[in-house]
């Protein structure tokens, strides 16, 4: 009877451990949409008010004309917005590169990739999650593979 009681508790812990982790992950993929939330919010500030937009990129894009820069905000939203999906795995590999090989035959997405791939690399390559690098290396390859298909 010892020995049956001390399985049912394992099998309880067990439980009661999946479901912290389950919560866990939750609770993190709700913070991710909320900080997304809040990141598509001030972009879409920048794209309405040229004023904000020397705030919001550090000056990167003051020298582009107001179309140029609101394709370029435009851009890094739906760059972060596959980062976002690919991030809670609702992205595979695969499927990131497909959508990649579709946005870069866009001059205008090749364009702002070409201005902002290094900050990009720098922000993930301080991140503590591989994912991001690997999102960040699919990018690159499919980057690359544009540029020499349409220079």
């Amino acid at each position: 009877m010892a020995v049956l009681s001390l399985i049912i508790s394992a099998v309880a812990l067990l439980g009661v451990m999946v479901s912290l982790l389950y919560q866990y992950q939750q609770t993190r993929i709700a913070r991710e949409e909320s900080m997304r939330t809040y990141h598509r919010e001030l972009s879409e500030m920048a794209i309405n008010d040229p004023a904000l937009r020397a705030c919001w990129t550090g000056g990167s894009i003051a020298s582009l004309s107001d179309e140029e820069a609101r394709q370029a905000l435009f851009a890094n939203m739906v760059v972060s917005w596959w980062l976002s999906v690919y991030l809670i795995k609702e992205m595979t590999d695969d499927q990131a590169g497909l959508q990649l090989e579709e946005f870069f035959r866009e001059n205008a997405n090749r364009e702002y990739w070409a201005r902002n791939r290094m900050s990009w690399r720098r922000f993930t390559d301080a991140a503590s999650s591989k994912r991001e690098r690997v999102f960040i290396d699919i990018v690159e390859v499919k980057f690359h593979s544009a540029t020499t298909q349409h220079p």
